[in-house]
């Protein structure tokens, strides 16, 4: 069994930021803090030296009031601040071949950025075994936004396990609340600022992934209910984010012929005694789906 370790979890949506504290000593994980503020990091901008400070003392306070020291921490930034392309590659590809490809993809869209501006992670997520393609996921994240997360938990002393992506850490909450997702063909929906983000998955295997503008909850819920006219045969969707509330989740459901469930990351994670008497607890846990995802990765 893995030695016992307690994971500070952040996910840095555009204005906000959710925290959690997730103990990893048996079987099951146990939750022992969340917390939400808002986000002073101007991520994007080398002036940031005001903004990290009022967000290092915002965790310091977070961790002392919770009364434990996390072993080392995991961190999500917002797909809006990432760089998200969904491409094919030919069975056989070289990764250097990839990665050149990948490189001049992302000189397409940021053509005044050096190569070395971006770190990047490249996943297949389907095989097309007839035509000989893979088609992968490619998820960039600029190199200063990462060093500056470094720099903060560094404040901390402590080490960084995992950068990730918010929706992408919402998919290890999700697989890992709701193991019966591996025989489903359903969705996962992130609710964002003027922003939703879409992955589709088919018996638990990602199938593709896209995400949509909007500026108003109406044109949320149309862009949701328009899903099975794309993807036919979808039966579900779970949904999260910290733009996600009561009203919105509502109209979603009377406006979607979908199965439409809100992301509950604490349904298989136990509770600590002493959270269940704090105020926070009561914050609805679809805002936290993205932290409780991160801070359970182990890798």
């Amino acid at each position: 069994m893995p030695h016992a370790e307690t994971i500070l979890g952040l996910a840095f949506a555009t204005t906000r930021v959710q925290a959690v504290l997730l103990r990893h000593d048996g079987p099951t994980p146990t939750l022992l803090a969340l917390d939400e503020w808002t986000n002073t990091i101007p991520f994007g901008t080398r002036e940031h030296e005001s903004g990290v400070r009022t967000f290092t003392d915002h965790l310091k306070s977070f961790i002392t009031k919770a009364g434990v020291q996390p072993d080392s921490a995991s961190a999500a930034l917002g797909s809006e601040q990432t760089f998200i392309l969904t491409l094919p590659f030919e069975e056989g590809i070289s990764r250097l071949e990839r990665n050149d490809h990948v490189r001049w993809e992302i000189g397409q869209y940021f053509p005044d950025a050096n190569p070395g501006d971006f770190v990047t992670d490249v996943q297949p997520i389907t095989n097309n075994k007839i035509d000989k393609w893979v088609k992968s996921i490619s998820v960039s994240i600029r190199k200063q936004d990462a060093d500056l997360i470094k720099e903060v938990i560094g404040e901390l002393g402590l080490g960084l396990k995992v950068i990730d992506v918010d929706h992408f850490s919402a998919d290890t909450a999700l697989r890992y609340n709701y193991p019966d997702i591996a025989k489903k063909y359903m969705a996962l929906v992130g609710i964002k600022e003027n922003r939703v983000d879409v992955s589709i998955l088919r018996n638990g295997v990602l199938e593709s992934y896209s995400y949509h503008a909007v500026t108003s909850n109406q044109e949320i819920s149309t862009c949701i209910s328009s899903l099975p006219e794309y993807h036919r045969g979808l039966y579900s969707l779970s949904a999260y984010g910290p733009f996600l509330d009561t009203d919105l989740l509502g109209r979603i459901r009377r406006e979607s012929s979908l199965l439409v469930e809100a992301l509950n990351p604490l349904r298989h994670i136990d509770v600590a005694d002493s959270l269940r008497l704090e105020e926070t607890v009561s914050l609805p846990s679809y805002r936290f789906a993205t932290a409780v995802g991160v801070a359970l990765r182990r890798d």
